[in-house]
């Protein structure tokens, strides 16, 4: 399913994405023009390229180097001016092959746009900077010649950029106003892994919630740790703590859905239930927020396989979407869940129904059509889920986990074993981490 991240409720991020657009417009507008009608060059930079993103920080593991990525788009005049300047030179590639396991990716094409989506990149050419497990160190936009390239890549792999100062600075001393522009920076690049421990301390530096910013910066740590699939223990229990003083507050209901839906991420019907309820007569079923809070509730009780209970909630917040004039997308994706539940509830004949009133506002989103193809296969018609996996496959150029574990999982109810085994596989490649799929691939290896 989609994971929707409600950002834009957040004054705070919208404006980071102000700041990430402005700089994205400089960027272009500083970088100089690319010179006329030049071949490509030869590169001297030993790239990775064509190859999984999980493959390059395989090998930056076992090489025991950080990763340098070119992230670029074919109609970028200063992407192909960082090639010539740069990426050619006999003497930075000498360098780089020493020093970084590099990577050069479409950032509009295939795992490029997820690696785009994952690192926040407005601009190009972006130059991510890595350590061996894919977190950011920093990054350089723009066209540089290559010795200042290879200054400015020095001082970030040597922890002295102007970023990773400040961030040590505010290790030996702390200020509220630095820390806030620190944090600023590391949200609009989705950098959670030193974003989390300066937002907590943010808090717990301003308990009394003094400062508006506060909040602000709570609230963006756990819509991003919301969209990456997982609250941390610690933003949950702040969440937690700070949702009542919030009265009746539309921020108290935005916030409690993060967790919500983390609660219905782990199976938890009755402490989601809990929170869904009190959080609605805080604010009231009219909330703009209250659809998706009824919505988590369903998911919940249908992981937790209380599959009557989730058609109902799923009912209710369709009803509530429509009065609060929810998108199209998002009564699809609803719908989809119905349909999942009422699956589940072995009402097959309305999970029927209700997946075909769905499919046709899904559109293009693989995302919902893998889903929906996960419900074709609940209600055992693998052709119709191989048909529709196909075409979510296609949608995202092959690039999407779940829309080839859905092609997996459909391949294998329909008797084709090869097949599944290799777009399982693809799907791993794409997200090695992922639990899910891994068990399905481990399933399919134990039926021989």
């Amino acid at each position: 399913m989609n994971r929707s991240t409600r950002r834009s409720s957040s004054p705070l991020f919208a404006a980071l994405l102000a700041l990430a657009s402005a700089r994205a417009a400089a960027a272009v507008a500083a970088a100089p023009p690319p010179a006329a009608a030049a071949s490509s060059p030869r590169l001297a930079v030993p790239f990775l390229e064509g190859r999984p993103f999980a493959e390059v920080v395989k090998r930056a593991r076992a090489e025991k180097k950080p990763i340098m990525v070119d992230l670029y788009a074919t109609w970028c005049g200063p992407c192909k001016m960082l090639d010539r300047a740069t990426f050619a030179n006999e003497e930075f590639g000498a360098w780089a092959k020493l020093t970084l396991v590099s990577a050069k990716v479409d950032a509009e094409k295939g795992e490029g746009r997820r690696l785009a989506r994952r690192y926040a990149v407005h601009s190009f050419p972006t130059v991510l900077f890595l350590d061996s497990s894919g977190d950011e160190l920093d990054r350089l936009t723009g066209a540089y010649e290559a010795g200042s390239f290879r200054t400015s890549a020095e001082a970030i792999l040597g922890r002295k950029s102007q970023l990773q100062l400040a961030i040590d600075r505010l290790g030996k001393e702390w200020s509220l106003e630095a820390a806030l522009g620190v944090a600023s920076v590391l949200a609009q690049r989705n950098d959670l892994a030193r974003l989390r421990p300066l937002v907590l301390r943010l808090v717990r530096e301003d308990l009394d919630l003094e400062h508006s910013e506060t909040l602000e910066a709570l609230g963006v740590l756990a819509a991003l740790e919301d969209y990456d699939g997982h609250l941390s223990v610690e933003t949950a229990d702040m969440v937690s703590s700070f949702l009542p003083r919030l009265g009746s507050e539309p921020r108290r209901a935005m916030m409690a859905g993060y967790l919500a839906r983390d609660l219905a991420r782990a199976g938890d019907p009755a402490r989601t239930r809990a929170l869904v309820e009190v959080t609605l007569r805080a604010v009231g079923e009219g909330s703009v927020f209250g659809p998706d809070l009824v919505a988590a509730l369903g998911q919940a009780q249908r992981k937790a396989g209380q599959f009557n209970e989730a058609a109902a909630s799923f009912a209710k917040a369709l009803k509530l979407g429509e009065a609060a004039q929810k998108p199209p997308a998002w009564a699809a994706e609803q719908k989809i869940e119905l349909a999942a539940a009422l699956a589940g509830a072995a009402k097959g004949a309305e999970a029927e129904a209700t997946l075909r009133d769905a499919l046709p506002a899904a559109g293009n989103d693989a995302a919902l059509l893998a889903a929906g193809a996960r419900v074709w296969l609940a209600l055992k018609k693998p052709d119709e889920a191989t048909a529709l996996s196909r075409r979510a496959v296609a949608l995202s150029q092959g690039e999407d986990a779940r829309a080839q574990a859905a092609l997996g999982a459909s391949l294998l109810a329909s008797g084709d074993r090869k097949g599944a085994a290799a777009a399982y596989g693809r799907a791993l490649e794409f997200s090695p981490d992922d639990g899910e799929i891994r068990r399905e691939m481990a399933g399919l290896k134990k039926k021989g």
